[in-house]
């Protein structure tokens, strides 16, 4: 629990959305470019990748919108910048989430809308394997960044044919004219069920999304705000008991040996961001910010905060077509310090 009262200010609402998680693919890559620091034995980081299908329903309307994509099914058809950043990458997919929804019984022609976190390619997939109806959702300042697409804009990382013939609408600055949890919000269906949340840092553009699953519960869908929970907790709105650090090298994470030996529960999250090159985060300044105000969504007992390559979750959350909604009821959020688990894919913190 939580030892600082946290007000989010997320307004009040009887309406509600449900969300199912789509294991889409398995990423093995450099852990240097998305955290530090990097213990010895311990250079590769082996990544799920999560994307969402939410089901939003009022006065017998129904819509379905999916946040994020993953990986596209032929990435022989990335851009040249893409297939330049891959070279220490690699993916490992079975099916595209066209082809999963679809064998989940969902009928494409149903998709409203494909909403990106982020312009990375592990996340936009492919959308013309949609019909031309489903429009494509992009954060702020994604345009100016990527914007003519490959291959018109040779260095773009995104192409032509993710919008050929569809609406594309990118959100501005006025447009998350709401605060919540110090970002700010888009009400995306007007009701209150759905929020985009503009959280910069790691790539122009990046907006993650809070569905209110029942009027009193929440998953927040991180995308890359960070790639680790460590990268979250602690925090001082969740200290971590000094007991569960016990294993933690001190010398890689001194902060841990002062911590353990005043007795003080830990504050301060153990991995921070890559602040020099190489790194995925175009603005570490800001990513840290951003980092730090979804902590406290972490924090909120009543929030499940689900960032996109959480590999801790990996084994305990249930995937499409089961819904995520009754996550509190299976204490998928009890798992929370499971990171600090030997045993744990996420273990990232000792030689030994």
């Amino acid at each position: 629990m939580p030892t600082t009262s946290i007000d989010l200010g997320i307004p009040p609402s009887t309406a509600t959305v449900s969300v199912s998680i789509l294991h889409a693919a398995t990423l093995n890559c450099p852990a240097e470019v998305l955290l530090r620091p990097v213990v010895p034995g311990h250079e590769r980081l082996i990544l799920p990748v999560f994307t969402f299908l939410i089901e939003h329903e009022k006065n017998g309307e129904k819509r379905k919108v999916m946040f994020d994509l993953g990986v596209r099914k032929d990435p022989e058809q990335f851009s040249p910048a893409v297939q330049e950043f891959l070279g220490p990458f690699s993916i490992h997919m079975e099916k595209d989430v066209a082809t999963m929804l679809k064998e989940g019984g969902v009928d494409l022609e149903t998709v409203d809308a494909i909403i990106w976190s982020h312009t990375h390619y592990d996340h936009t997939g492919d959308p013309s394997t949609f019909p031309s109806t489903t429009e494509v959702v992009i954060g702020p300042g994604t345009k100016a960044a990527f914007f003519p697409p490959y291959p018109e804009g040779p260095n773009s990382t995104v192409l032509t044919s993710d919008f050929e013939g569809r609406k594309v609408t990118e959100l501005g600055p006025g447009d998350f004219h709401l605060t919540i949890g110090g970002l700010g919000a888009y009400d995306y269906f007007g009701d209150g069920s759905f929020y985009l949340l503009d959280t910069p840092g790691h790539c122009p553009g990046h907006i993650t999304a809070l569905a209110r699953v029942t009027p009193t519960t929440f998953i927040l869908m991180g995308g890359d705000t960070c790639h680790h929970p460590g990268q979250l907790r602690p925090s001082p709105y969740i200290p971590c008991p000094c007991s569960l650090l016990a294993s933690v090298s001190a010398e890689h994470f001194p902060h841990v040996a002062s911590s353990t030996a005043q007795s003080i529960p830990l504050s301060t999250p153990l991995l921070t961001v890559p602040y020099t090159q190489p790194s995925a985060y175009t603005d570490p300044l800001t990513a840290a910010s951003s980092i730090a105000k979804l902590s406290a969504f972490d924090a909120d007992p009543d929030v499940l905060v689900l960032i996109a390559h959480d590999s801790t979750l990996e084994d305990i959350v249930s995937y499409f077509p089961e819904k995520a909604d009754n996550w509190k009821e299976q204490l998928w959020k009890e798992r929370r310090w499971s990171f600090l688990d030997k045993e744990s894919k996420a273990w990232r913190f000792s030689v030994t």
